[in-house]
């Protein structure tokens, strides 16, 4: 088959492949685990314009420093808004683009074709990549990964070029040809050098965990570039290992004294070090950014907390959890909960497994170089993410195994071929196992991706795997919470704390719970106990400033309101919040500017909306507060303006939400619908009273409740149509009830 066509084959099937596999994740919801901070409750990526482009430099926000990440989001919020399927859509095609690298880069480095194309298969399709890509707020994951990809792409040109100029300075080349051939392969040299080093940079910006790309690039040049190796003299460059990097040869086959020799000169390692200077200077720069981040947002773990032989430990363990998870993929989590009293015996085990196959590579560079990369790329690639700097409280991740299980599948697919070199039917035996591990993977990570349908299928398995994680509890029950399923949602919430009574997210869900079923002296001890752990977290902040202005605390409300916005000052509800409390004191033109403030943050923000009507119509703007009050509950512009005006007033005397209520602008709206239809409305009259009952005025409120029963009751004697008289009569039996009520001095709420 023609090389061009065969290669084109393989990309199709990697790329249509792949994106049947991920096919379903269109139809997905964002999970409530980070996609919710991430991406709906971050407003700082609504829009990409210049304004918010600036923010994602500069901020520290969820605990991290990646502003290609924070533009990638921005991007597909211009695009798709808050349309999940969107989004979902871009991690795949970065992944599709990440698996065609892989296989174009092996293949140039090694001239392996079908070994490149089998390790770029189980890179797509393996079950321990669904999370990085099904999972929105991995976009960091994929997007990453594209960079180290381009950056080692670029690395390849450029010692392809600086072979082919040290050739061309060394061999059979006039002076004025040489010339012009070294001139233009340097300039070529520095340029993809230069990109080399430009693709990190943007890689380290969406995701720090590339620090290690430096030693990854000195691993590639010991194999498969070979540079570590004496330039031999073959003048011919297509059987030159060094001057050809397709050509992959077995080190055993490759004649001469000078070949046969380990590593090179230490000057030539020294100018291998030196060359990887900028790349460890851009290392450096980002270790220090993310510390700063993470120790900002209290996100690294203390000594006190997860002791220096603990981390040691579980890193040893997850070590071989990672081996064990690619060789069979089974039970993966969302989330492996870290265990400070680890067995005494596993890590030991684990230890020693390491050590015995890190000796077998070294033990194996002449013969099986591919084997010592893979295993150094393992190993080195999730170094920063191994445990030994704690952040957050997983022991391991599905995600962090996205760069460095390469390394795994080169050893698998390198170390296959190595042994079926020895057997008869090598080509259809290893055919035939090829097809059944990709598809094995396939299968697997069809069922994978199944669970990240959504916050509840994706807990809920994770709590199968493991029924005494509590941050799978935890997560499953802000699902359920926010699915109004809230004694449920309280159930999960005390499993939690009973597991992990300094549960974070267990608190503040409890919290909401409470708050929703108006037990608003609960709600408050459970986001105060969030707070204790959590001192710097806004959540609980916005819950507790809603119990204040239900308490009529306004000063508390603003309070922590105040706090939130100076932490964040884009931030819809904190504004809110601070406008309604700034109204209760009466300073009516600060809270509409707190309002508006929200709106146009969030112009779709249905509660401002409602209350920025309510505090218009107090200073009598009744044609703002009527626009306001439309959008807020999606009133038709055509209906008349004291019909809007009677619904506005209703909602503020009667809602069963205590922050919705406002006595004394209900009675001023009511009071103007009456006025607009010259008191010969009995609805508008009755929503009179009941405005004057929620205001405390009950006198006037029996009044009003009468009169509108009167008026009804007229209005159905005169009523010439049946349908009329029946309307006309329940006016004047509702009025009647409330008039009850009324008496009684109580004001009337719905239910």
């Amino acid at each position: 088959m023609n090389r061009k066509l065969r290669t084109w084959l393989i990309c199709m099937a990697l790329a249509v492949g792949t994106a049947l596999l991920y096919a379903p994740v269109l139809h997905y919801q964002f999970i409530n685990f980070d996609d919710v901070e991430y991406i709906v409750n971050n407003f700082h990526i609504r829009h990409f314009n210049w304004q918010n482009l600036a923010w994602c430099w500069q901020t520290t926000y969820a605990s991290n420093w990646h502003p290609l990440t924070w533009m990638s989001h921005a991007l597909d919020c211009q695009w798709f808004g808050l349309w999940a399927g969107g989004h979902h859509a871009t991690s795949v095609v970065l992944h599709i683009l990440n698996s065609l690298l892989l296989f174009a880069i092996l293949r140039r480095m090694t001239g392996a074709f079908w070994r490149s194309a089998m390790v770029a298969a189980l890179f797509a399709w393996h079950p321990l990549h669904v999370e990085s890509v099904a999972w929105v707020a991995e976009r960091k994951d994929v997007l990453s990964t594209l960079f180290w990809m381009l950056t080692i792409w670029a690395y390849v040109r450029y010692v392809e070029k600086r072979k082919a100029s040290s050739f061309a300075s060394s061999f059979g080349k006039s002076t004025e040809d040489g010339k012009v051939t070294e001139d233009g392969e340097s300039g070529k040299q520095k340029l993809f050098y230069i990109l080399s080093l430009f693709f990190f940079a943007l890689g380290l910006t969406a995701k720090p965990m590339l620090v290690t790309l430096p030693f990854v690039l000195l691993l590639l040049d010991w194999w498969p570039l070979r540079r570590m190796q004496p330039v031999s003299p073959n003048p011919n460059p297509n059987l030159n290992p060094n001057l050809n990097p397709n050509l992959n040869l077995n080190p055993k086959s490759i004649r001469g004294p000078r070949e046969a020799r380990p590593a090179g000169s230490s000057a030539r390692i020294l100018r291998l070090l030196i060359e990887k200077g900028p790349f460890l200077f851009l290392s450096a720069v980002s270790c220090i950014v993310t510390i700063y981040a993470q120790r900002r947002a209290g996100a690294i773990q203390s000594l006190e907390s997860v002791p220096i032989p603990s981390r040691f430990e579980n890193s040893l363990v997850a070590y071989c959890q990672y081996l064990g998870k690619l060789i069979w993929p089974q039970d993966l989590s969302v989330i492996y909960r870290l265990n400070n009293s680890l067995p005494g015996w596993e890590p030991v085990a684990a230890g020693l497994f390491l050590v015995a196959v890190s000796v077998f590579a070294v033990r194996s560079w002449r013969a099986r170089p591919y084997f010592l990369t893979g295993w150094l790329l393992f190993l080195g690639t999730l170094v920063p993410v191994i445990g030994l700097v704690q952040v957050g409280s997983q022991a391991m991740a599905d995600r962090y195994a996205y760069v460095p299980s390469i390394g795994f599948f080169i050893i698998l697919c390198w170390g296959a071929y190595d042994i079926g070199l020895a057997w008869r039917f090598r080509p259809m035996i290893i055919g035939i196992l090829a097809l059944l591990a990709v598809c094995s993977c396939a299968l697997a990570a069809t069922r994978q991706v199944g669970f990240w349908e959504n916050s509840e299928t994706l807990f809920r398995h994770s709590i199968e795997i493991d029924p005494d994680n509590p941050i799978a509890h935890a997560s499953y029950a802000a699902y359920l919470c926010e699915a109004h399923r809230l004694e449920e949602s309280a159930t999960e919430c005390n499993r939690t704390l009973q597991l992990m009574p300094a549960n974070i997210m267990g608190h503040y869900t409890l919290g909401k719970v409470r708050f929703l079923q108006a037990d608003y002296d609960a709600a408050a001890t459970e986001l105060n106990a969030a707070l204790h752990y959590y001192p710097i977290d806004y959540l609980p902040h916005l819950l507790l400033g809603k119990i204040a202005l239900i308490r009529h605390e306004h000063e508390e409300a603003a309070s922590h309101a105040s706090f939130v916005l100076a932490k964040d000052s884009i931030n819809p509800e904190a504004h809110c919040i601070l406008g309604e409390a700034l109204g209760g004191e009466g300073r009516l033109d600060e809270a509409c500017a707190q309002l508006n403030e929200a709106l146009r943050q969030a112009p779709q923000y249905l509660e401002a909306h409602l209350q920025l009507a309510i505090f218009l119509a107090e200073q009598g703007k009744a044609d703002e507060a009527v626009a306001h009050y439309r959008i807020a509950n999606k009133v038709p512009p055509a209906a008349p303006e004291s019909t809007v005006l009677n619904n506005l007033a209703w909602t503020l005397a009667t809602s069963p939400s205590p922050e919705f209520r406002n006595g004394l602008g209900a009675v001023k709206l009511a009071a103007r619908a009456c006025e607009l239809d010259h008191n010969q409305q009995p609805m508008f009259i009755g929503t009179l009273a009941a405005a004057y009952a929620e205001a405390g005025r009950f006198d006037e409120a029996v009044a009003a409740a009468q009169q509108a029963h009167d008026l009804a009751l007229e209005r159905a004697a005169k009523a010439q149509k049946p349908a009329d008289v029946k309307a006309a009569n329940d006016v004047a039996a509702r009025n009647l009830e409330l008039l009850a009520i009324y008496k009684s001095r109580q004001p009337y709420h719905e239910k």
